[in-house]
């Protein structure tokens, strides 16, 4: 049963979101779990304003509001270096995919994409950061909606921010995940264990993803492994090769929301 009396919690948030509706659920769930600190903000102007007012020490941004966007409140937060280190949560309810090569390296700190989002799963998320304890069985994953996999991922990408955001819910989405940042590091990775699939990005420093997959082809005890090509390359020409070369799945980062790339990554290795 939840504790209709929660201990107060100190932090500041400030929510900037576009759909007010959403905006006014998400502040009284908030409140309600403890954080008297709830500061609101509908557009993008307005929410820029409040940060540098009222110094949050968390920030919920939709990243698709009507006057100025997530990805320029982003930018412009991180050129002033007070703002830069504040942590934020960057929210997708509308189902527009979020654009990583957009967001600046290293300011944000979790993303939150559903059509279904609800105040309890960014609750939890919002919990677990400042690190209280939910409401909910702590073991429970954090979407909610996930089971354990136990399929052993090879994920091959040298990009910190979408490998730390993507890698995090590949993770929490039960995948044994093995990320190599480098061609160099994934094929050592691939004499130690067979994984139950692989992802790889196609521009990667030194080797490049269509050498890996050619690497992968020849390799007779890696025969029969899955592979999903997931890069910002988007010409035919390289989905074309790329198939040639093993691939049986091709995502273009820019256009494929993560939980998108998640169901594909379910789908490659079920």
């Amino acid at each position: 049963m939840v504790n209709k009396t929660p201990v107060e919690k100190g932090q500041k948030i400030l929510l900037i979101e576009g759909n007010t509706t959403l905006a006014e659920q998400i502040s009284e769930a908030l409140k309600a779990n403890g954080f008297r600190s709830v500061f609101v903000a509908n557009s993008g102007h307005e929410g820029l304003q409040k940060i540098y007012d009222i110094l949050p020490h968390l920030i919920l941004l939709d990243v698709d509001l009507s006057d100025l966007s997530g990805y320029e409140i982003l930018n412009k937060k991180q050129t002033e270096s007070l703002l830069a280190k504040i942590p934020v949560f960057l929210l997708s309810t509308t189902g527009v995919p979020i654009n990583m090569r957009d967001i600046p390296a290293g300011s944000i700190n979790e993303v939150i994409i559903s059509l279904q989002a609800s105040s309890d799963e960014i609750i939890d998320k919002i919990n677990a950061f400042f690190g209280y304890k939910n409401s909910e069985m702590e073991s429970a994953p954090l979407s909610g909606e996930v089971n354990s996999t136990g399929k052993r991922l090879l994920w091959v990408e040298d990009d910190r921010l979408i490998g730390t955001i993507l890698g995090k819910k590949l993770v929490t989405t039960g995948f044994n995940l093995v990320h190599a940042k480098s061609g160099a590091e994934a094929l050592e990775s691939l004499k130690t264990r067979r994984p139950d699939g692989i992802i790889v990005d196609l521009l990667l420093p030194e080797m490049s993803g269509f050498e890996i997959l050619e690497k992968i082809r020849d390799d007779e005890d890696l025969k029969g492994v899955p592979i999903m090509v997931l890069s910002n390359l988007s010409k035919s020409t390289d989905i074309e090769k790329a198939r040639s070369l093993g691939a049986t799945k091709f995502l273009v980062k820019a256009s494929t929301s993560l939980d998108q790339i998640v169901v594909e990554v379910k789908s490659l290795v079920k």
